[in-house]
């Protein structure tokens, strides 16, 4: 019956060669667990398809040392953020609150504190759609091998995408991954054939693949490093979602500013809930840049972030939405006076 965990086979890696030698021997079979707060759910409510097994074998990699570890490099002024960390962990770090407080903002806008207990990192960066066409059972989507998009002529008010669109239309859910892309960080990724490291901003894909990121099913993500922010960098994030907990991203933004002065020199601002992928809205930087900003700034420069979006039959509200956030989170980041004081 629905909600039970079927029989699996499972394995606990001691180590990452371990993990890999796993995944090598296993195949597609095996998938990685750390938290398990989005796998187990599929897993007991049987999601699966074509391009979707059911997985047999669940490698344990949450007790691997290197995922584990949350460590600040003075030396290389960067934050390093083991895969298995968990978003309590993170949001609660001294140093992270001190010199990445847009990362402890977004960590505690995730879900309920029970889950951001056991949630990871990587776990957050690398959830599936929560489309409830995807979450049934009874509709094989595009996700799970399907041919279209239930939720194209279907209900799709709330957590879907008026950026970016494509075959698929779902919303990316991760909160944390828009702070960690405008913070520019870079993921350090593991197979059997070694590792890799690749900025952030490159390991989503787009609405028309079946996959959400550019993980293979032998690959898995070991650390998040963050490079430290300017001195004078500004930063915020906004989340506005139907209730103030336990709820997924309506629209939220990620932004951050480099300030020489008054002027902003350099930005980054990046969009969550309004694209199948964390989007970052770079004619709105550009417009940005040089800038003094105020009020009327960065009104306009949030309607040219949601400029190229097209709303679908019910989620056209988003496209005001989508500029609101950002507005927001551009003064919020200009007025922000958190010490970040190497």
């Amino acid at each position: 019956m629905l909600n039970e965990i079927p029989r699996l086979e499972h394995a606990d890696a001691s180590s990452i060669e371990e993990a890999r030698s796993l995944l090598a021997a296993y195949g597609e079979k095996a998938k990685v667990i750390a938290g398990g707060t989005d796998l187990l759910g599929l897993i007991k409510d049987r999601i699966s398809g074509p391009k979707m097994p059911m997985p047999e074998v669940l490698i344990n990699i949450g007790a691997i040392p290197e995922l584990t570890v949350l460590r600040y490099d003075e030396a290389r002024q960067s934050l390093r953020i083991g895969a298995a960390v968990t978003l309590t962990q993170l949001e609660e770090s001294a140093i992270v609150r001190e010199k990445f407080p847009l990362i402890s903002q977004a960590c505690s806008s995730v879900a309920t504190p029970q889950i951001r207990n056991v949630g990871t990192v990587g776990g957050n960066l690398c959830q599936r759609p929560w489309c409830w066409y995807f979450r049934n059972a009874a509709f094989n989507c595009f996700k799970k091998g399907g041919e279209g998009c239930d939720a194209v002529t279907g209900e799709h008010q709330y957590y879907f995408s008026v950026n970016g669109l494509g075959v698929c239309v779902m919303s990316h859910p991760s909160d944390l991954a828009p702070a960690l892309m405008a913070l520019g960080s870079e993921l350090e990724i593991a197979s059997k054939s070694g590792s890799k490291r690749i900025a952030l901003d490159r390991f989503f894909l787009g609405a028309r693949e079946v996959h959400e990121t550019i993980l293979g099913p032998d690959e898995f993500i070991v650390a998040v490093n963050v490079p430290c922010p300017a001195v004078a960098a500004r930063m915020a994030f906004v989340k506005n979602r139907i209730r103030d907990t336990w709820d997924f991203s309506l629209a939220s933004a990620a932004v951050v500013l480099e300030m020489s002065g008054a002027v902003c020199t350099g930005s980054r601002i990046v969009l969550g809930g309004l694209a199948p992928f964390p989007y970052r809205a770079l004619d709105a930087e550009e417009m940005l840049r040089n800038s003094r900003i105020d009020k009327d700034v960065a009104t306009r420069t949030a309607q040219k972030a949601a400029g190229k979006a097209k709303g679908l039959r019910m989620n056209k509200y988003k496209l005001g939405l989508g500029a609101v956030v950002v507005r927001d989170a551009i003064l919020a980041a200009l007025a922000c006076q958190a010490d970040m004081r190497r």
